[in-house]
């Protein structure tokens, strides 16, 4: 019985803690409001987390970091060759990893929110600069293009832009279906400002 009290108030800090990271960014964060959100006590808090770096490390895990970069990768590698994305059938590869990204996001909403949106502080606060020049990169090699630095420019700040409303939709949504339909118009309309912009 003491252990599973244990573990209750554990997983209850964790998740008070990915709502307030992804509230108010881990910096600004404080140890009392993760508290308050968990209804702990800040003392009690430190028994079982040495400091607020160790409470992150437990709630955003290297281990889904891993995870969500490798299903990113996937899905640009997935859709190497393909001329037209908005065209391809629902069973396409690039639609199932799509879909299978899309899951595991929802699936950790908050840690996908703090990953894109306020990481700073954090091992993992240059993650979304690193996944716009890594989109930006792709999508430069998908279309065989050599973009003048005005075009590049333009397209790095659009990717940067793309990345932000990701992590704003995750945020501003909880309902599944409401998140499916804000990330598929934003999809739709990228995909339709990058076949204009490159085929032009």
């Amino acid at each position: 019985m003491a252990q599973y009290l244990k573990d209750e108030v554990h997983e209850a800090i964790l998740a008070a803690a990915l709502e307030v990271f992804a509230r108010k960014g881990f910096r600004s964060a404080s140890m009392a409001e993760i508290a308050s959100a968990a209804r702990v006590s800040t003392g009690n808090i430190y028994r079982y987390f040495e400091n607020k770096n160790a409470l992150y490390e437990a709630a955003v895990p290297d281990s889904f970091v891993t995870t969500f970069q490798r299903l990113l990768r996937q899905r640009v590698e997935a859709a190497r060759g393909v001329k037209d994305l908005r065209k391809l059938e629902p069973g396409a590869p690039y639609r199932l990893i799509s879909e299978e990204a899309l899951a595991f996001s929802l699936d950790n909403r908050l840690r996908v929110v703090v990953l894109l949106s306020s990481p700073e502080g954090t091992p993992h606060e240059h993650f979304a600069e690193k996944l716009v020049q890594f989109l930006l990169e792709s999508a430069t090699a998908h279309f065989h293009a050599r973009p003048a630095p005005p075009t590049r420019f333009a397209l790095e700040e659009l990717y940067r832009n793309y990345v932000t409303t990701l992590g704003r939709i995750l945020r501003h949504f909880e309902e599944e279906q409401a998140i499916r339909e804000a990330v598929e118009a934003l999809s739709r309309y990228h995909l339709t400002g990058l076949a204009a912009l490159f085929e032009s």
